[in-house]
C-alpha cells in the first residue's frame, strides 16, 4: 500500500476546500478515473462539512485530520476531530420525499456516505470521533 495522504487543519469553512484538494493528489497519484474521483469527492466533502458544521457547537473549532489512501482498488478516507460524539447511528433519516423545500433540514448528507460507501465503521476513541469510509473503485 502506498503512503497514506494526510491534512490536519481547524475544522473551518475557510479550510474546506485544502481538505477536498486532497482526492485530487489521490487521484493523481492512483490515475483514478473521473467518476471515482468524484464519488470520493462527495464522500469527502459531506463528511468534512458535516464536521466543520456540527462538531464544535458550543466552542472554537479544534482539528480535523483528513487521511485519504488506496490500495487493491479500495480508496479508504478516514476523519478523526475531538468534537462532540456524533456517528452515522445518530444522524436523523433523511426525508427525501416531496417538495424539496418542505424537508426538515438533517440527514440527507449522511444518507448519501451510508449509500455511497461500501464500508462505513465509526468508533470514539478517548474525546475523538474517527469515522473510516471505503469504497471500491474501478481502474481507469
Amino acid at each position: 500500500m502506498a503512503n497514506p495522504l494526510r491534512i490536519t487543519k481547524p475544522a473551518t469553512p475557510a479550510n474546506l476546500a485544502l481538505f477536498l484538494t486532497l482526492i485530487d493528489v489521490l487521484g493523481d497519484r492512483h490515475d483514478l478515473p473521473a467518476e471515482a474521483r468524484s464519488d470520493l469527492r462527495l464522500l469527502a466533502e459531506e463528511a468534512c462539512t458535516n464536521v466543520v458544521l456540527h462538531a464544535y457547537p458550543e466552542r472554537e473549532p479544534g482539528d480535523l485530520t483528513l487521511e485519504l489512501s488506496f490500495a487493491d482498488g479500495i480508496a479508504t478516507v478516514h476523519l478523526e476531530d475531538d468534537g462532540v460524539p456524533f456517528g452515522p447511528d445518530d444522524a436523523p433519516p433523511a426525508e427525501l420525499g416531496g417538495d424539496w423545500q418542505q424537508r426538515p433540514e438533517g440527514g440527507v448528507g449522511w444518507h448519501l456516505i451510508k449509500n455511497m460507501s461500501d464500508e462505513l465503521a465509526y468508533e470514539r476513541l478517548g474525546e475523538r470521533n474517527r469515522l473510516t469510509l471505503r469504497k471500491r473503485v474501478a481502474a481507469a
